[in-house]
């Protein structure tokens, strides 16, 4: 009995979205074969690529040495915090939230670790995401329900960046704004102790890393990615394939299952069918906060006939919960794992920080409906 206590105590979402997914494979019309197909397994061994990449970087000194660099840019912790928010607002459009994430928080979790500023890990990390979430938006690629509804309604790229870029750009205000009640206590850091870096396997972990983003552009296949990184970790370091975060894999699977499931539910598709016609901004938004925003724009976008409010709900629909983008449970995950995670209070945090935001936008969306 205390063993089951203690995994449930170290393991509740994992174990909580265990339980969901499988009542919902109670629901009516769930059989198991759609439950199997439900699962993205692109997403998962594209994930799983980049958490072993990230690993070979960590373990041969590439990430400390970005985040001891970032020292020489900066003389307080204010200008810190807002390096490592800003690269992932404006690289996220470029390589997804994901990814993003996925390399930046473990470097910012490092350096303020490293500073003795555990205190500011939680606004941080959550403005990361934030700002990964939002940037994102920004261009198709940005994350997979832009790149959806890119394709599906065949938008020209000018367009789609015309209905974006009003959001994109009251973010970077917002979190500029935001940043500046984060003090600015002077920086004090040993950097004098330089960091050997393997030439060889720095150069092989970058095309390692290329090939991932070649991957998540969709100039490679995933399955080719794995034939050629699996084989070559293998070789170089098989290791690494223990650094993998498979709670985060398995936590997804169980997500998967579960929208898959709902998606299903005539209840759903009902409701959908009858609200979405007319208020594509907010069912994409409140919908998003219940099963992401990813499937949320799988289910609508078949009943809506105006593309451009349901792009943007979808992507302010990131804003909220925890799960309302999948993207955030990276971050999640990420400050658990650190000695002395309180998990509880950076819940609390970061769905504050999202609701000020997510009030913001929507309140320009009631005053600007054309642009918001």
């Amino acid at each position: 009995m205390n063993y089951f206590f203690h995994l449930f105590k170290s393991n509740t979402d994992l174990v909580v979205s265990f339980f969901l997914a499988l009542t919902s494979c109670f629901i009516p019309k769930t059989d198991p074969v759609n439950t199997v197909i439900s699962i993205n397994y692109e997403i998962l061994f594209l994930l799983m690529c980049l958490m072993i990449v990230v690993a070979g970087f960590r373990k041969i000194g590439v990430l400390d040495g970005i985040y001891k660099g970032c020292f020489k840019f900066v003389d307080n912790t204010r200008s810190l915090s807002r390096i490592f928010i800003f690269i992932n607002f404006f690289i996220s459009m470029l390589i997804t939230n994901d990814v993003s994430l996925i390399v930046f928080v473990p470097v910012a979790i490092r350096a303020f670790t490293c500073i003795n500023r555990n205190d500011l890990i939680i606004p941080v990390v959550s403005m990361q995401t934030v700002a990964a979430n939002m940037g994102s938006m920004l261009t198709p690629i940005g994350n997979p329900q832009n790149l959806y509804i890119y394709s599906y309604f065949n938008y020209q790229f000018t367009d789609f960046i015309f209905v974006t870029f009003p959001v994109f750009s009251v973010c970077f205000v917002l979190l500029y704004i935001a940043t500046h009640f984060i003090d600015k206590s002077s920086l004090i850091i040993d950097t004098d102790n330089k960091i050997v870096i393997p030439k060889k396997k720095a150069v092989l972990f970058c095309v390692l890393f290329i090939f991932c983003l070649l991957c998540v552009l969709r100039v490679i296949d995933i399955y080719i990615l794995c034939l050629i990184l699996f084989p070559v970790c293998f070789i170089s370091d098989r290791k690494l394939f223990l650094k993998v975060d498979y709670k985060l894999l398995l936590l997804f699977v169980f997500l998967f299952i579960l929208v898959g499931n709902l998606s299903k539910y005539d209840l759903v598709s009902s409701l959908a069918f009858e609200f979405v016609s007319e208020y594509e901004y907010f069912v994409s938004l409140c919908l998003s906060q219940i099963v992401s925003n990813v499937p949320a724009t799988v289910m609508l976008s078949s009943f809506t006939s105006d593309p451009d409010p349901l792009l943007v709900g979808v992507n302010v629909g990131g804003l909220g919960t925890i799960i309302a983008s999948m993207a955030s449970l990276i971050s999640f995950k990420y400050y658990v794992k650190i000695d002395g995670a309180k998990p509880l209070y950076y819940l609390k945090k970061f769905t504050k920080y999202n609701l000020r935001f997510l009030l913001v936008l929507v309140t320009l969306h009631f005053i600007f409906p054309d642009y918001f």
